[in-house]
């Protein structure tokens, strides 16, 4: 059964006047245009005017917050099996000037005791012209090198997580509809909103905390707006090409976000380190092999991915606390894991 046309000229109205004669669509606004987008209510025409028109007006907190909504209820969700909140790394950068590490994050966190999802789409790297991956290094292409696979379904990536407390779900399987509108990128030249909704998806069914970056200030301080809008827990940081990983070059800050409030849990360097680790070179095949010395201890792993890792155990710990502050046992335990992996993996 065909979805139920949905007209966009009365939103076109309040969006398609330029950046400075446009309005923000409310949150029920929002959420209605993507439902009706995600559901095919929309014509391929009204479809490309509206993600010009966003994207020509500039993101507001209420109207991603809208569109989430819409999302949200869309997209699979992976069940975990256990009482840990699961980590969401939204991955769909990767790298271009320098080695992708958000592979060794989320492993050192499985190593850590934390179950963490990975999501992302890649474009086409023998395709040229916009969106296309040629040039740079993904995640997905390491971790295939270290063995894991791509989860076909949510039962599967369920499954790879109860085994090894990580798993890697395409876009494409966690939401379709969403992978579709990142596809029109090749079609409309330019980037659209559904970049950014994909980057703040989480397809758990139970707690997550979502590990989220921004690469210009004024998309930092929307993603602000949104987490007190939608308070479920977060860790922001300036992104390392995009990517939610610590820039081992020039640690960033990071600000936890819970039931609505910011905390900076890690602060920014300084400067640049007095002395760089050794880091492999930009290569899928060399930093896998790099990331399997370093999680045998023949490396040590870079501060910067450690600070990371054990703020990302704290804010855990904090989200299973109860009224009284006191960690349930289970928070105890990942935070204890952690502490010990780091002084294992940093020997004087």
């Amino acid at each position: 059964m065909s979805a139920t046309p949905f007209s966009c000229a009365a939103l076109m109205r309040e969006i398609g006047r330029g950046k400075d004669g446009s309005r923000a669509l409310s949150r029920e606004q929002s959420h209605s245009l993507m439902t009706a987008i995600l559901d095919g209510g929309v014509s391929d025409l009204e479809l490309g005017a509206v993600l010009i028109a966003l994207r020509m007006k500039g993101e507001v907190a209420a109207e991603i917050a809208g569109f989430l909504d819409a999302v949200d209820t869309r997209c699979v969700t992976v069940t975990p099996g256990g009482d840990t909140p699961v980590v969401v790394l939204p991955t769909y950068n990767g790298s271009r000037h320098a080695p992708n590490l958000v592979p060794l994050l989320a492993l050192t966190l499985a190593e850590a005791g934390v179950p963490v999802i990975l999501h992302g789409q890649a474009s086409d790297p023998a395709a040229q012209g916009a969106g296309s991956n040629k040039t740079r290094i993904t995640t997905l292409d390491i971790l295939e090198r270290l063995g894991l696979s791509p989860a076909s379904s949510a039962a599967e990536a369920s499954s790879q997580l109860a085994a090894d407390r990580l798993a890697y779900l395409p876009l494409a399987t966690a939401c379709p509809g969403l992978a579709r509108l990142i596809g029109l990128r090749r079609v409309l030249g330019v980037r659209n909103v559904s970049h950014t909704l994909a980057k703040l998806l989480r397809p758990v069914a139970g707690p997550s905390l979502l590990l989220s970056a921004y690469t210009h200030p004024e998309f930092g301080d929307m993603l602000g707006e949104l987490f007190t809008l939608k308070p479920q827990a977060s860790l922001l940081m300036r992104g390392t090409e995009g990517e939610a990983v610590a820039n081992v070059r020039r640690p960033q800050a990071v600000v936890e976000w819970l039931g609505g409030v910011p905390t900076t849990v890690v602060e920014a360097a300084a400067g640049s380190p007095a002395e760089l680790p050794a880091l492999p070179d930009r290569d899928a095949g060399a930093t896998a092999d790099w990331i399997r010395a370093v999680q045998g201890g023949e490396l040590p792993l870079p501060d910067a991915i450690a600070r990371q890792r054990d703020a990302i155990l704290a804010t855990i710990g904090r989200m299973q606390s109860d009224d009284g502050g006191r960690k349930q046992d289970v928070g105890d335990a990942v935070l204890e894991a952690g502490v010990a992996g780091a002084r294992h993996e940093r020997p004087a």
